[in-house]
């Protein structure tokens, strides 16, 4: 068995992005990262731990680490908190929708990817201090809880992305190729109701690194209604693991919903092989390869 958590959220005016990982196995091994990173100016952390964790703990209160995740009412409230040197959050998350399953998607959910998986957008706040600055949070974030193992050599491709604007508007997509088939997952978020995804369009650019820039995309829902996306990326951070072969690159986006602005996450997964084939490279001069993926990391990661 393999859990993995995952919130996030994007500061338009101060182009600061947020991401918090977490997996655990069915043998109590955790990993985590906490990544923040943005546009020019913005300072690039990177923070991953990990550890054992005890048969008796579950997600109402986690805690591994120097991370803390508690969840208060089920499917609707949550809470992360990290104490570190270099970076120090308190984020509380309300769901504005129904935790939303990619079961529910005509393709469904790909036995490779999990056994389930659910993603859910809502309201955040808190504080977020990275370096010598501080952040306050909010307005909107998204989280996502999957379980089951993953083959991560499985998928050939992905595209993942969420998008929100201060109004509560709201899209999720994941677009996948794998085993030579493609798959789409994914809801849209329409006067309060989360209406499934059908099919989706998509057009994406990059630069000479292959690192995400834009994604253009119609969402189809099975209600047949199109919802339009905009995503334009203002900051890269690369996540690698040597141990799979795999290269994930996370892309903080503005973004417009049907020309509503609000901002966004666009990642993408690649084999690391045809990554570097077309020219990916960290640019921020670390070396990610063998770090962390969203979150898994060293002896603990699971198979």
């Amino acid at each position: 068995m393999r859990d993995s958590l995952f919130f996030q959220t994007v500061l338009a005016e101060e182009q600061v992005a947020l991401q918090v990982y977490l997996f655990v196995t069915g043998t109590g091994a955790a990993g985590y990262n906490v990544v923040v990173w943005g546009g020019p100016g913005v300072p690039l952390v990177r923070q991953f731990d990990g550890g054992r964790v005890p048969d008796d703990m579950d997600f109402d209160d986690f805690s591994v680490g120097s991370l803390t995740i508690r969840n208060l009412e089920p499917l609707r409230t949550a809470t992360v908190s990290v104490r570190s040197e270099h970076l120090d959050l308190d984020l509380s998350f309300r769901a504005i929708q129904d935790a939303f399953s990619y079961h529910d998607n005509p393709d469904g959910l790909p036995s490779w990817f999990a056994l389930d998986r659910i993603e859910q957008t809502g309201r955040v706040e808190g504080v977020l201090r990275a370096g010598d600055r501080s952040y306050e949070l909010g307005p909107m974030g998204h989280r996502d809880h999957s379980w089951g193992m993953r083959d991560w050599r499985a998928p050939q491709h992905w595209k993942w992305f969420v998008a929100y604007t201060p109004s509560g508007a709201a899209v999720n997509g994941w677009i996948w190729v794998a085993r030579g088939t493609w798959g789409f997952a994914g809801s849209v978020l329409r006067d309060g109701v989360t209406v499934p995804v059908r099919t989706i369009e998509h057009a994406a650019t990059y630069d000479d690194r292959f690192q995400q820039q834009t994604l253009r995309a119609v969402l189809h829902d099975v209600d047949g209604g199109a919802t339009s996306l905009e995503l334009d990326v203002f900051g890269v951070v690369h996540l690698g693991d040597e141990r799979t072969g795999t290269t994930i690159l996370e892309g903080a986006c503005t973004a417009r919903i049907d020309g509503e602005e609000g901002v966004g996450q666009f990642e993408t997964e690649w084999p690391t092989p045809y990554f570097e084939h077309l020219g990916g490279s960290d640019p921020s001069g670390a070396d990610a390869r063998g770090t962390d993926r969203r979150g898994e990391q060293g002896p603990s990661a699971p198979a």
